[in-house]
């Protein structure tokens, strides 16, 4: 009987000072239900502490992968603090999965995170999919199951009844929502997703990117590039069931908002960031696409190239709007 493969999965953590929480989202990893994986771990010239921690725990885990329940972890050193995108390209020329994951190496996952963003590509043919988000703090102390900077969390109105508390801090991945977010309907540079980690990608769709040049504008916020782009050429969807947890400390984007995440409360340079990025987002995409014609036309063909250069121009719709003057507002008032 003919027995199909199982798709491999490379989880590509980017590291730049981060090395305290490292062995925590190294070890999520390793407890994953679905098994068939890679790790590379991209060091972007970290602080002496950091590399210290990736010397003592992961390299050279060849010699003693086969002794022990872990697994040999391909391990980049920058010579220079490239940022987030950059780091994550490197990563991916060095990976060979079929799907990809872009992991901050702050946060943990989900020990069903690999099951279920893979469930939702066999269900749906899309460029990405992304899952909802759970909160913890630099103690890795749960804060909420349900994260108000989810874009799909829903305050609904509801009756609970007392659990116990491993009713209430479990995490039930038998059931879960698919909602799948169209370029037609969401066409480009909006934001209608989780942070990095959330996402798992396809590499068909994702491998464009190495022809991208332009990573100095992405040392942080990368995912608004990608995930932007992955949309722009094959649509995405949203999983409604948190498979991470997003660590907030004071050095992260986001920091450690009272409000987890909620946008009303961010600092101001995190505004400034945003607002940056979402400037700089369009113009770099129009640039890597005009820059790549041939490349992307000899691809996908020259009429879909130029249906992507027009799908940019013209992708302002209510939503983009909406959020663009609401960033505005913020920032004036």
């Amino acid at each position: 009987m003919l027995k199909l493969k199982e798709p491999l999965v490379s989880l590509i953590i980017t590291c730049h000072n981060l090395g305290k929480y490292l062995p925590e989202c190294i070890e999520s990893i390793e407890q994953q239900t679905y098994k068939n994986y890679e790790i590379i771990l991209v060091d972007d010239f970290s602080d002496a502490q950091t590399k210290e921690i990736i010397e003592k725990n992961f390299k050279n885990r060849d010699k003693f992968s086969r002794f022990f329940s872990c697994r040999d972890i391909k391990i980049i050193e920058t010579k220079e603090n490239i940022g987030q995108m950059a780091s994550f390209i490197e990563g991916l020329k060095v990976s060979s999965g079929e799907f990809v994951c872009m992991v901050d190496a702050d946060d943990i996952l989900c020990k069903d995170y690999l099951s279920v963003l893979l469930q939702a590509h066999m269900k749906l043919n899309v460029s990405f999919v992304s899952g909802a988000q759970l909160e913890i703090d630099e103690n890795s102390t749960m804060h909420a199951l349900n994260s108000m900077a989810t874009p799909t969390f829903e305050n609904k109105d509801a009756q609970y009844q007392i659990s116990s508390p491993d009713e209430i801090f479990s995490l039930d991945f038998n059931k879960f929502g698919i909602k799948y977010l169209s370029n037609k309907k969401y066409p480009f540079a909006t934001w209608l997703w989780n942070p990095s980690t959330s996402a798992m990608m396809r590499r068909s769709a994702l491998e464009f990117l190495l022809k991208f040049d332009n990573s100095k504008n992405y040392k942080t916020g990368a995912d608004k590039f990608i995930f932007s782009f992955l949309q722009l050429i094959g649509s995405s969807a949203n999983v409604d069931i948190p498979v991470f947890a997003y660590r907030r400390h004071k050095t992260n984007s986001y920091g450690t908002n009272a409000l987890l995440g909620d946008f009303r409360y961010l600092k101001s340079p995190t505004v400034d960031k945003i607002i940056a990025t979402n400037k700089s987002v369009r113009v770099d995409t129009l640039n890597f696409l005009l820059k790549n014609y041939s490349y992307f036309a000899s691809e996908i063909n020259p009429l879909n190239t130029r249906r992507l250069i027009f799908k940019v121009i013209f992708s302002f719709n209510f939503s983009t709007i909406k959020k663009a003057l609401k960033v505005l507002f913020y920032k004036l008032s």
